[in-house]
């Protein structure tokens, strides 16, 4: 028998809209105060830089025309709704949990 999902597995989601609402957030507020390039050093090893990634990781696919744009939207709900249907099974696991509503919300802030 299949078993439901897993009770109180929205609360979940609820952290993931959280960190969407968050990266959306800080994204706002360094494109508001910095111009590309600009550089704010918090410490010795961090810094906060406004520079623009078009491709994957490391500019990955960075001038392919356009379409990589569109395959990575639709890779990402696509992973994302797995995440989603994993998240749901997820009994008596919150730190599997949490972590995946981690993944989640940064996978759709960066959608």
């Amino acid at each position: 028998m299949r078993e439901g999902p897993a009770p109180g597995w929205p609360r979940w989601l609820l952290l993931s809209v959280v960190v969407i609402v968050l990266d959306l957030a800080t994204k706002a507020w360094i494109v508001h105060i910095f111009q590309p390039g600009e550089a704010l050093v918090l410490t010795s090893w961090f810094n906060l830089v406004l520079a623009y990634n078009e491709g994957a990781a490391f500019s990955f696919l960075a001038h392919a025309g356009g379409w990589q744009r569109w395959f990575f939207l639709v890779l990402s709900l696509a992973i994302s709704a797995a995440i989603v249907l994993i998240l749901r099974r997820q009994r008596g696991r919150p730190l599997t949990s949490l972590a995946l509503a981690l993944v989640l919300g940064g996978a759709l802030g960066n959608a």
